[in-house]
C-alpha cells in the first residue's frame, strides 16, 4: 500500500477505505470558496525543521490522469533541494518478488471461492460490477474480499482515466532515479497487504460490499480529490478522509493511526539528519492523530509550502 467523498454517509465508509488503500489515502471533497481560494498558493506540503536541519513532507495521490501536471514548483522545488527521496514503498527497488507475495496472501490457501466466503448478494453484486468492467468472475473467484475490492476500484479508475502509473509517488520516484537520488521505504507492499488481509472475514465483506456499491461516485470523487488537493486545503482533507474511517475506530487505528506512530521515530531521523523528502498519503498527515501534528507536538517547526 493508494484512495472523493463529499457527504458520505456511515454506509460508505468502506468505500473510503478502500480508496484510501488503494491509493492510499485520497477521498477528498471541495468546494471553490473564499478558504480554498486563500488556500492556492499553497501544498499539501510541509517543511519540518529542528532548528538546525530540516525535511519536506509531502500528502501525495497514489493514483492521477496525466493532464493533473505539473505538479507545484514547490513539490518539484522540494525534491531538488533534497538529497534522498522517501515513500511508503521504495518504488525504485520493487520488483516481482513482492508481487508473488501479495498473491500469496489474496488467493484462498485452503482452495476455497469468493462465493463460499460471502454472503450470496455480495457475490452478486461484485459479479455485476465485474461484468460492467469486462472481468471474467471466475478469474476473481478464487480471490479474498479486500483483494478483490481493491481490483475492481484500480480498474474503474483506469476505465475513468486514472493510473497508479502517473500517481505522485511514481512520478517522484522516477524523477529521482533519473536525478541520481537515492529512494528509500517506510515499509515494505508485503506488509501494507498484510494489514488487509488481517482483517476480519466481516469486515472484509463489508469493504467489498460497500466498494461495489460506492463505485459509481468514483469519476465526481475522484475530481473533488484533486482539486483539494491542489489546494492544499488540509481541513477540507481531513474532514473528508478521515470522518467515515473514524466511524470504524479499529480498522482506522490499525491502516492510519498505528502506521503514522510506526514511521514518526523514521521521519524525525530524516529531519535531524536535513536532505530528506517523504512522501506518504494524504490521510496519514490531516487531522489530530496525523503525521503533521504528531511532530509539532515533538516541538518540531512546521511550515506548510
Amino acid at each position: 500500500m493508494t484512495d472523493r467523498n463529499p457527504n458520505f454517509s456511515n454506509r460508505t465508509v468502506y468505500g473510503r477505505a478502500v480508496r484510501l488503500l488503494c491509493m492510499l489515502a485520497l477521498a477528498l471533497g471541495a468546494l471553490i470558496d473564499a478558504r480554498g481560494a486563500a488556500a492556492q498558493e499553497k501544498s499539501l506540503l510541509w517543511q519540518i525543521s529542528d532548528g538546525k536541519n530540516s525535511a519536506f513532507v509531502l500528502g501525495s495521490i497514489h493514483y492521477l490522469r496525466k493532464e493533473n501536471y505539473p505538479l507545484s514548483p514547490a513539490i518539484l522545488d522540494a525534491l531538488a533541494a533534497s538529497r534522498t527521496l522517501v515513500l511508503e514503498i521504495d518504488l525504485n527497488a520493487a520488483g516481482g518478488a513482492p508481487q508473488r507475495a501479495v498473491l500469496g496472501k489474496a488467493i484462498y490457501a485452503d482452495g476455497s471461492t469468493l462465493a463460499q466466503n460471502v454472503a450470496p448478494e455480495t457475490y452478486q453484486l461484485a459479479a455485476r460490477r465485474a461484468t460492467e468492467l469486462g472481468l471474467d468472475m471466475r478469474i476473481l473467484d478464487p480471490m479474498k474480499p479486500w483483494f478483490v475490492a481493491l481490483n475492481l476500484v484500480a480498474i474503474k479508475l483506469e476505465s475513468l482515466g486514472v493510473d497508479a502509473s502517473v500517481g505522485v509517488d511514481r512520478y517522484l520516484a522516477e524523477r529521482a532515479k533519473a536525478a541520481g537520488k537515492p529512494t528509500r521505504g517506510l515499509e515494505t507492499l508485503e506488509f501494507q497487504i498484510g494489514l488487509l488481509d488481517q482483517l476480519s472475514k466481516a469486515d472484509q465483506e463489508l469493504m467489498l460490499r460497500e466498494t461495489v456499491r460506492e463505485l459509481d461516485l468514483l469519476d465526481k470523487n475522484f475530481a473533488d480529490i484533486v482539486q483539494a488537493w491542489k489546494r492544499g486545503d488540509a481541513e477540507t482533507l481531513s474532514q473528508l478522509l478521515l470522518a467515515g474511517m473514524k466511524e470504524y475506530p479499529e480498522v482506522y487505528q490499525k491502516i492510519v493511526v498505528e502506521r503514522n506512530r510506526r514511521w514518526l521515530p523514521e521521519i524525525e531521523k530524516f529531519v535531524q539528519q536535513g536532505g530528506f523528502m517523504i512522501a506518504v498519503g494524504a490521510a496519514h498527515l490531516l487531522g489530530p492523530e496525523g503525521v503533521i501534528e504528531m511532530l509539532k507536538a515533538k516541538g518540531y517547526s512546521v511550515e506548510q509550502k
